[in-house]
């Protein structure tokens, strides 16, 4: 390298001296030890480059000469098979583990060489998943990763067991730590073992070097978040704020969010969080759980959605309006309300749940055949016809 860095040098120090005649032709003197050399810039330069060229040749020769032509041979042959073999290799490793241009690149830097371990992943990859023999710790890297590839594919037929596959992801990380696929894959492994506290510790690491996007990753550490709230009671608080930043506007996040708070005494931050996400969003779960909590006031609430028009509500806040005034014992303004969202609601759910709130209203008045006529309509899912039953 260092030689073909100086024949470069040369090369582009003989091209500026012919694009500079007049440099070139300029004297030169030199005296030392009482003798003076005079001659051109140019001649001196190239003179002084051959001389170089000279003892490198020379040095080279000698070399060799006392290394024997055997050695020599060797070492050109085997130099250059080395840096292709090398170069196969990380194309193989950025392939299995899916990094950068997957080894496209490197690949064209190893062509004419067929190394004595490529053959042993040849014979891999023609061997089914289930029949791949467990990694060892002196098998070839390569050799496990492409294994631990074949065995937790998910195209893979018949499946190895969870146990088998585990190994082989472990073995995988080991042998390339930080491999992308393998990292996703365990990562896939700990959500069918339900190991929640290993999946959040995968998913952030992955998301953290960059290997999967924040929209595939965040659904899933919220599962696992809402999911270690659920397992730890007494950590819920933690996980479900984690849950809640990751994704504020999911649903469950919020009805398991608010029913922590309501339970740790801070019932206004919930029903605050609610009323937040019903003004953006038409969710009928939500408003089941808003209701309940505004049982006790309905009138206050009814009145500052009763202030706003019926374009400015969706449907959700609509429905929770007309149960307010149920509750506040508005009853004409309560029927009117659920009977036209049960005549023209866009969304089913709401529609249904219209028809069964009438009917709920009608069984405490002990009308029981108008009753049973709207739960028959909140079964059916049809939303009837215009007008009081």
């Amino acid at each position: 390298m260092k030689f073909i860095l100086l024949l470069i040098f040369a090369l582009l120090l003989t091209i500026a001296l012919i694009a500079f005649p007049d440099i070139a032709d300029q004297a030169l003197r030199l005296e030392a030890f009482g003798w003076v050399f005079e001659t051109r810039q140019g001649a001196f330069i190239v003179a002084l480059l051959v001389l170089l060229f000279v003892i490198w040749l020379v040095r080279a020769l000698l070399s060799a000469l006392f290394a024997g032509p055997g050695h020599v041979w060797r070492s050109l042959r085997m130099g250059s098979r080395k840096r292709r073999e090398q170069n196969l290799r990380e194309a193989l490793a950025q392939w299995l583990d899916m990094r950068g241009d997957m080894g496209a690149r490197t690949l064209k830097r190893s062509r004419g060489i067929l190394p004595d371990w490529l053959l042993s992943m040849l014979k891999t990859l023609m061997t089914q998943a289930n029949d791949q023999a467990m990694p060892t710790l002196e098998q070839d890297a390569l050799l496990t990763a492409l294994t631990a590839r074949i065995v937790t594919g998910p195209t893979a037929s018949p499946r190895p067991d969870m146990a088998t596959r585990k190994a082989h992801l472990e073995a995988w990380l080991t042998a390339h730590p930080g491999a992308p696929l393998a990292m996703t894959r365990m990562a896939d492994l700990a959500e069918e073992e339900e190991d929640w506290p290993k999946l959040v510790g995968l998913l952030e690491d992955v998301w953290k070097r960059g290997h999967r996007s924040s929209h595939a990753v965040k659904p899933r550490l919220v599962h696992a978040y809402l999911e270690m709230a659920r397992l730890e009671p007494d950590a819920a608080m933690q996980y479900l704020r984690k849950a809640h930043r990751l994704m504020p506007d999911d649903r469950e996040v919020l009805l398991a969010y608010g029913q922590s708070l309501i339970a740790s005494g801070d019932a206004k931050t919930a029903i605050r969080l609610w009323r937040s996400h019903l003004e953006n969003e038409s969710d009928l779960p939500l408003a089941r759980s808003l209701l309940a909590q505004l049982q006790n006031a309905p009138l206050a609430t009814y009145r500052k959605l009763e202030r706003k028009s019926e374009t400015a509500l969706n449907e959700a806040q609509r429905w929770l309006r007309a149960e307010l005034a149920h509750a506040a014992k508005l009853d004409g303004l309560a029927f009117e309300e659920m009977q036209a969202l049960a005549d023209h609601a866009k969304a089913e759910d709401i529609t249904a749940a219209a028809w069964q709130a009438m009917g709920d209203w009608y069984l405490e008045s002990n009308e029981h055949c108008q009753a049973a006529m709207c739960y028959r309509k909140a079964l059916t899912g049809c939303q009837g016809e215009t007008g009081q039953i």
